[in-house]
């Protein structure tokens, strides 16, 4: 049977929350205020030893005070992921301690001349948590770009709608309507694959071929085949792991991992959404994290 509130009980529960907030961060500032002060009266002379005691004592009290502040307000923290994210999504638990270092900066900048602290709490939880959604589930859009994301796809719902859904929208009318550049709604629309390193790739006369075939030289013999194919099973068993699904996409793409043409540190950054620079830094620390796996395996 469901429970009916009593009229006024959320407005009763949010006046009891923003007064705890008003306690625990009166708190907060005083010890603030009192370790700045003991930080500067630790110098020399016979009271140092005594004082940095208490300065060490202060610190954990702060530190005790912001997980209290954590737990008095983590109801924040599971009321975005939930008006940011899917219920079902399996990402949930990584949704919310994201959402919990967003938190954590929300107290740590707070300032009560501002207003209330849920809504000053409300942006830095929403950037984590959002950065936490794109990382899972669109690793292959920028930041930038993934935040366009809703209203790129809204806007192109709307044309489909206008037109009967009898073409799909041309990317220059969907830029205009979301208020976005073009590059960006084909970044979106046309997002790069994130292609697996071991996935099968199309070979000679169209025959599908794994990776590990595909890159073994046929002239060499036994002893340098199985060196490789062991190489091989390190990279797949402990290199591909250790990288992110971005680095994976840019080894795949700049080498031509995925049965296709190498392509350029420009045309990869292109696609998305970054520059020449930042795409061959991605690539540096891809293959800086390969190193240590493939030479182990020799």
């Amino acid at each position: 049977m469901e429970t009916v509130r009593p009229a006024g009980e959320g407005t009763q529960t949010s006046d009891r929350i923003r007064t705890r907030n008003e306690e625990l961060f009166a708190r907060r500032r005083r010890l603030q205020t009192k370790i700045a002060e003991l930080r500067t009266s630790c110098g020399t002379g016979e009271a140092a030893t005594d004082r940095e005691a208490e300065l060490r004592q202060a610190e954990r009290e702060l530190d005790d005070l912001t997980y209290e502040i954590m737990t008095a307000n983590f109801g924040l923290v599971r009321r975005y992921v939930a008006a940011f994210t899917s219920r079902s999504s399996e990402h949930s638990e990584d949704y919310e301690s994201a959402g919990k270092v967003g938190l954590l900066w929300a107290i740590s900048s707070y300032d009560p001349a501002q207003g209330l602290f849920a809504s000053w709490a409300f942006k830095p939880i929403q950037r984590e948590v959002l950065r936490a959604v794109r990382d899972a589930e669109h690793p292959n859009l920028n930041l930038g770009d993934f935040e366009k994301r809703p209203a790129i796809l809204a806007a192109e719902r709307a044309l489909l709608e206008e037109n009967g859904k009898a073409s799909p929208p041309d990317p220059a009318a969907i830029a205009k309507r979301a208020g976005v550049t073009e590059a960006q709604v084909r970044r979106v629309l046309d997002a790069p694959r994130l292609d697996s390193l071991h996935a099968s790739v199309s070979g000679r006369d169209d025959e599908m071929i794994s990776l590990e075939e595909r890159l073994v030289d046929p002239t060499q013999n036994l002893e340098d085949k199985v060196e490789l194919r062991s190489q091989l099973r390190a990279l797949h068993d402990q290199g591909l792991p250790s990288l992110d699904a971005r680095e994976l996409h840019v080894l795949t793409r700049r080498f031509g991992l995925n049965g296709e043409p190498g392509q350029s540190l420009r045309l990869i950054g292109e696609q998305l959404g970054l520059s020449r620079e930042g795409v061959r830094q991605i690539q540096q620390k891809a293959l800086a994290k390969l190193v240590e796996p493939v030479a182990g395996a020799i």
